[in-house]
């Protein structure tokens, strides 16, 4: 989510107003998100749920 966040240079606050969820928790993983919230912010960015739980490409 936090990848995702900053691919699209958004701050926290941002994301938080724009989806009405509160994610901070999500990205310290203090909480697990359900599926609406996933859903919630997979709609925002306009990706699917598959590409949500795409890997992540790592650069070393």
């Amino acid at each position: 989510m936090k990848e995702l966040r900053k691919e699209h240079n958004h701050s926290q606050e941002y994301l938080i107003e724009k989806v009405r969820l509160s994610i901070n928790c999500y990205e310290t993983g203090t909480k697990v998100p359900t599926l609406m919230s996933i859903y919630k912010i997979c709609e925002f960015y306009k990706i699917s749920i598959s590409e949500f739980f795409a890997p992540i490409n790592y650069q070393h």
